[in-house]
């Protein structure tokens, strides 16, 4: 396959577009009971994962997403002692977790051993997080393990879920209204929920669907976007909010509560996030925030 394309075509999410890579080598090919995974080297990107034919990351610019995935939500709030991570099997996520002192736990929850497998043997850059002593990793249903949660259990829930659709019918997970009200029920009060979601001008339908459901968890929603080179858009959008259960939370988070500066950032071994990213990230074209601000507030 060395020299053929990878090429992503999802019509529902972007309509009339292909996004297109070249394959330099094919590293590794799999089936697992979830999905086809693939590992394959391009000449920009380096080490690229593959999940049904959806790029979830590149060993050049991974950490974009993975930063600010992580660190909108942690630094919304003062009390990140315990972290659930749903998805994540790559580690990446875990990685930049526990690179804030704060937290005491960080608990991985993906349904995909082989995913996590194929990580370790290659893109351990990002897999290695799993040796953290901070670090528990739970191979189970997101969903199913949620369920079994206790009440108020927990500081902050990062969702790292796939959005590939298993088939043109099946419904995104990021628009899943049980799923939703799980993670509210187990938020500890004042606590934060961030997840990716779909990027402004590319499907308004969807973005606008799952901040919907969002709301579900919490009325507190902050819309960031990070660009990602390799990602069919060279972006990604990310909700966060935090989740009062006694009446409505007005802290603007799109200013961070809790400020890493460009220096502290160095020191932490950051390399996108630091406060004045945090900010900027959250900043909107007039049109797309005027839109935002209506179904936010709808």
């Amino acid at each position: 396959m060395a020299g053929t394309w990878h090429t992503e075509e999802e019509e529902r999410e972007y309509p009339g577009q292909r996004f297109q890579l070249r394959r330099e080598k094919l590293i590794y090919e799999t089936q697992s009971p979830f999905q086809t995974i693939q590992v394959f080297e391009h000449v920009k990107f380096g080490r690229v994962l593959s999940l049904d034919g959806c790029i979830q990351c590149s060993t050049f610019d991974e950490f974009l997403y993975q930063e600010m995935l992580t660190f909108l939500p942690l630094c919304s709030t003062d009390d990140v002692r315990s972290v659930l991570v749903l998805g994540g099997g790559d580690g990446g996520v875990a990685r930049e977790v526990v690179k804030d002192p704060r937290v005491e736990s960080c608990t991985v929850v993906d349904i995909d051993e082989a995913v996590v497998e194929t990580c370790r043997k290659y893109i351990p850059s990002m897999a290695d997080s799993f040796q953290h002593p901070k670090v528990t990793l739970v191979i189970e249903n997101a969903k199913e393990y949620l369920k079994r949660m206790p009440d108020s259990s927990v500081n902050v829930v990062i969702l790292d879920l796939t959005d590939c659709p298993a088939n043109e019918d099946s419904e995104p997970l990021f628009i899943n209204r049980d799923l939703m009200t799980n993670i509210r029920r187990v938020l500890r009060d004042g606590g934060v929920l961030a997840e990716q979601t779909y990027c402004p001008y590319s499907n308004n339908a969807l973005l606008s669907a799952a901040v919907e459901v969002f709301k579900t968890a919490t009325r507190n929603v902050c819309y960031g976007y990070v660009p990602v080179p390799c990602f069919p858009n060279g972006g990604i959008g990310l909700c966060f909010g935090r989740v009062w259960k006694n009446g409505q939370d007005n802290v603007d988070l799109s200013k961070p509560l809790v400020k890493i500066t460009e220096e502290r950032a160095h020191e932490m071994g950051l390399k996108c996030y630091y406060d004045e990213f945090h900010a900027g990230s959250c900043t909107m074209p007039l049109e797309f925030r005027k839109w935002w601000k209506d179904i936010v507030e709808s």
